[in-house]
């Protein structure tokens, strides 16, 4: 059993997430790679709490074929919040370590795994609006140092 204290600092960050519960449309942008054009994909969401509201479950599908399965919280020994994510497209769990800015309303993740046998490291930011939608983007780092933005998604919820 943990302590008071540290019961309800765990309860003050995970409460973050529940503005990201429940059903959603999602549209996506995606881009191939610089100078390709987009794919427009729609798909769904259901986000729902785990665990005495400590873990967000993630379950998305597009039209595409594409589904992908998320799990995210605070860890208490790092003071961040993390997360996991599996795909049909990887090979590999992403492990992912972010902040949440509430002035922006803005949760930021630096996500890590591999793609084939090559480390990948890029970013994962999603705002959430007051109008209750949510942008997600997904940057990748370019060779130059600057970031490409690959996915772009907007989160709609259902009626």
């Amino acid at each position: 059993m943990l302590d008071t204290a540290l019961e309800q600092k765990i309860s003050e960050a995970t409460g973050v997430f529940a503005k990201d519960v429940g059903d959603w449309d999602v549209e996506m942008e995606i881009r191939p790679a610089p100078g390709v054009p987009p794919v427009h994909v729609k798909g769904t969401s259901t986000n729902r709490l785990i665990g005495g509201g400590r873990w967000l479950v993630i379950d998305h599908k597009a039209d595409s074929g594409f589904e992908g399965h998320g799990i995210y919280g605070w860890d208490a020994s790092t003071g961040k919040y993390t997360g996991v994510w599996v795909d049909s497209m990887q090979t590999c769990i992403t492990k992912a370590e972010g902040t949440w800015d509430a002035a922006t309303r803005t949760m930021t993740f630096v996500t890590t795994g591999t793609h084939g046998d090559k480390p990948i490291r890029y970013r994962e930011i999603t705002e959430s609006r007051e109008d209750g939608t949510r942008v997600y983007r997904n940057l990748i780092p370019m060779p130059n140092g600057e970031e490409f933005e690959m996915i772009h998604a907007v989160h709609r919820r259902k009626s």
